[in-house]
């Protein structure tokens, strides 16, 4: 393992990380008076979100919890006052050390708690008294309650609990009041969020330096997660990414126990959360060998499709276009570009999803901002987003038809007023950094759109 170009990189790196950067009490207080405001507009007397280890952006976004474990939990938020997060025994005690982020309160419920555990010590309140303590009692108004989180996250066992309280003509879903604030990003969560992009770009260099034909696809990532806490960042978005040979088709595959052999391609990919954001690299890259000439026509035309969403992403947002002009400019390119299958016929690639995604709380999981041929508004005003361009090298039947299973190219840039920005400084081609002991990126070949946010 190549440790000194590791420590090196984690030299460089560092003076540039503003630890202290994060979410001031003020601005959780501001988070809370603007869902508050909208609760009152609509009715509702109190709201409810609920998050696990998998969706943690709300309650990341409403009250700081980053790093939960054990339990799902939830939050209750009035229509005045400071919410309360409700949590089982054992995740509570790592609840409430997040929440001292925010001053928001806690709460332990018996229904939260591991189903067959037995916790003697632990005091246990009723979801009745919470409540009663955040709404007044008044025995002739029902409580009007709306769910925040989406169906596809929250249990069914936090549903009951509210609609058996509440009754079913008292509680609603309004997903879109959460995630339409979450969407607009502050200046301090644009910071955040380029400090975790600055950690994923050395972290991303560690995995390159280490790649060479032998080394087992959990080694790698291992040098990327090592990287990201060494500079600061908590956890990863996703389980750290390295899929070697046919394993490309997994697309996300989190790195295994396999063995990379020469020639084979490799995707990679870290997601580094730093003080609750999240940043992103994804390349694909060959081992041990150069590309052949097909395989330079397939990996140029990807990034062919990188500089079209990017330049689409910046004509959008200067003046006002609907964001699904983004996704028609690159479907129109995808269109145009044909490339040559096995058999010399001449087909054009296939994309996996959509071309750019929302980021924050979460890598991915926003659950609104994605830009879609249906999404007709523009872009937010200030908001942090991803773009994620990719090539499927196999059909409909499974059969490899061009000479790569899968290659990404995966960034992340922000948007303030009409100006656009790549945060990371990481180049779109990084063939020639594979199995090198570059400590850090040259000048004369960052990524072309990278912009610092000022």
């Amino acid at each position: 393992m190549k440790v000194k170009v590791i420590e090196e990189i984690i030299e460089n790196f560092n003076p540039e990380i503003e630890r202290h950067v994060a979410i001031s009490k003020r601005e959780y207080k501001e988070r809370w008076q603007r869902v508050q405001n909208l609760m009152k507009e609509k009715g509702y007397d109190l709201a409810f979100a609920c998050g696990s280890e998998l969706d943690r952006s709300d309650i990341a976004w409403l009250a700081g919890i980053f790093d939960p474990i054990i339990e799902r939990y939830g939050i209750l938020i009035p229509a005045e006052g400071t919410p309360l997060v409700i949590a089982g025994s054992e995740g509570g005690h790592v609840i409430e050390d997040c929440i001292r982020a925010s001053d928001a309160r806690l709460a332990l419920l018996r229904e939260y708690q591991i189903s067959d555990e037995d916790y003697r010590f632990a005091q246990f309140e009723k979801l009745e008294d919470v409540v009663y303590k955040l709404v007044p009692y008044d025995p002739g108004k029902p409580i009007k309650v709306a769910i925040l989180s989406s169906s596809q996250f929250i249990p069914y066992d936090h549903v009951s609990l509210l609609l058996g309280r509440f009754g079913g003509e008292n509680v609603v879903f309004d997903v879109d009041l959460l995630r339409t604030i979450k969407y607009k990003k502050s200046l301090t969560e644009l910071k955040i969020i380029a400090l975790a992009n600055k950690i994923a770009d050395a972290a991303f260099l560690g995995m390159l330096a280490v790649l060479e034909p032998g080394i087992k696809e959990l080694d790698i990532a291992a040098v990327g997660d090592y990287i990201i806490k060494r500079l600061g960042a908590r956890r990863t978005g996703f389980p750290t990414i390295v899929s070697s040979g046919n394993r490309g088709r997994s697309v996300l595959g989190p790195a295994t126990n396999r063995t990379i052999k020469k020639g084979e391609f490799v995707s990679m990919g870290i997601s580094p959360t730093f003080n609750g954001y999240h940043g992103i690299v994804r390349r694909t890259v060959k081992v041990g060998e150069e590309w052949t000439d097909k395989e330079k026509t397939y990996m140029d035309a990807l990034e062919g499709l990188y500089h079209t969403i990017m330049k689409a992403a910046q004509e959008a947002s200067e003046i006002g276009l609907p964001s699904n002009y983004i996704d028609q400019k690159g479907k129109e390119y995808i269109e145009r570009t044909k490339l040559k299958d096995k058999n010399e016929k001449l087909l054009s690639p296939r994309e996996p999803y959509t071309f750019i995604h929302n980021t924050g709380c979460s890598e991915c999981q926003e659950g609104c901002g994605a830009v879609t041929p249906y999404t007709e508004e523009p872009l937010g005003e200030n908001v942090a987003l991803m773009i994620d361009v990719a090539f499927m090298g196999f059909d409909d039947k499974g059969d490899l038809v061009f000479p790569i299973e899968y290659a990404v190219m995966e960034d992340s840039f922000w948007k303030k007023g009409k100006e656009t920005g790549v945060y990371n400084q990481m180049p779109l081609n990084v063939q020639k950094y594979v199995g090198k002991d570059f400590s850090a990126i040259p000048n004369n070949n960052i990524n072309p759109y990278f912009k610092k946010l000022e």
